[in-house]
C-alpha cells in the first residue's frame, strides 16, 4: 500500500487505484516497497491544444468517489484498466530520481506521440463520463499557470530562501493583490502558508536524516527564532521538533 499526502489529508492507496492530482496541487508520495506507482504527468495545455471547446481557464479536477475518497480503485479487466495497461505498456520507463541535469523533454517519435495522446485522451473522457473527473474553471489562464508552477518548482527546491510576496508576484507578472487572491484560490494555501508547509516538510527530512540540532535546522530555514519554529512545527505536525526526531529514530 503507499500513501498520498495531498489537499491537507492522507489518502491510502492500494495496489490498482488511480489517484488524480490537480495542477498546482501540493502532494508527496509515501511508498511501500512492495509497490510502485506508475505516474503520468501531463500538462493543461494538451486539452487546449487538442479541443477547440476547451477553454483557456478550464482545468480537470477529480469528483465524485475520486474526490471524496481521493483514490479509485480500477477491476482488472475493465475497459478503464485496458487503458491504463495501454499507456503503462507505451511509456518509456524511467527509474527516479533523475538528477535535474538530465530531465529533458521526452521527444517521443510523431507516431508514438499520437499514439499516448490518444490512450490519456480516451482515459479522461471515460473519467469524465463515469463522473471521476470534472471541469472546472479557474482563476489562471495556461500562461499563469506555468509561471506559478515554476515559483511552487523554486518554493520546493529551495525552501531555506526567503523570498517575499511581492517577489513572488513579479515572477508570476501578477500584482500584489491579484497573487494573494489568486494562489489562495488555486493553491488552497495562502502564499504564507505553503511556505511553512514546505518548509516544515523540509525540517522533517532534516530532523530523520542529519545531525543537524533543531536550532541549526530553524536558522538554516530562516523561521526567525526557535519559538517560532516550534510553534510552527508543533501546528502542522502535532508535536515538536525533538518529539518528531526522538519518536522516529
Amino acid at each position: 500500500m503507499s500513501q498520498f499526502e495531498f489537499e491537507n489529508r492522507v489518502v491510502d492507496v492500494v495496489p490498482g487505484s488511480l489517484v488524480f492530482i490537480s495542477p498546482l496541487t501540493m502532494h508527496s508520495i509515501k511508498n511501500d516497497s512492495r509497490n510502485s506507482n506508475f505516474i503520468l504527468q501531463f500538462s493543461p495545455r494538451l486539452l487546449l491544444n487538442t479541443l477547440s471547446s476547451m477553454e483557456e481557464h478550464c482545468i480537470l479536477v477529480p469528483s465524485g468517489i475520486l474526490r471524496e475518497k481521493g483514490s479509485f480503485l480500477i477491476n482488472s479487466g475493465t475497459a478503464m484498466d485496458n487503458m491504463i495497461q495501454e499507456l503503462i505498456e507505451n511509456v518509456p520507463t524511467i527509474l527516479l530520481p533523475v538528477p535535474e541535469s538530465e530531465v529533458q523533454l521526452a521527444g517521443y517519435p510523431c507516431q508514438q506521440e499520437i499514439r499516448l495522446s490518444a490512450a490519456l485522451l480516451s482515459l479522461l473522457s471515460a473519467l469524465l463520463d463515469s463522473g471521476l473527473l470534472r471541469i472546472e474553471n479557474t482563476e489562471l489562464n495556461t500562461s499563469h499557470l506555468a509561471k506559478m508552477q515554476m515559483l511552487l518548482s523554486r518554493l520546493i527546491r529551495h525552501p531555506e530562501d526567503k523570498l517575499t510576496m511581492e517577489a513572488a508576484a513579479a515572477l508570476t507578472n501578477m500584482s500584489y493583490s491579484n497573487f494573494c487572491r489568486s494562489f489562495k484560490s488555486t493553491i488552497g494555501y495562502s502564499y504564507v502558508d505553503f511556505c511553512n508547509v514546505v518548509r516544515i516538510h523540509r525540517a522533517q527530512e532534516l530532523l530523520l536524516h542529519s545531525q543537524m540540532s533543531v536550532t541549526e535546522i530553524s536558522e538554516l530555514l530562516n523561521f526567525g527564532s526557535i519559538g517560532y519554529f516550534n510553534r510552527i512545527f508543533k501546528k502542522h505536525t502535532g508535536c515538536t521538533p525533538l518529539t518528531y526526531r526522538s519518536s522516529r529514530r
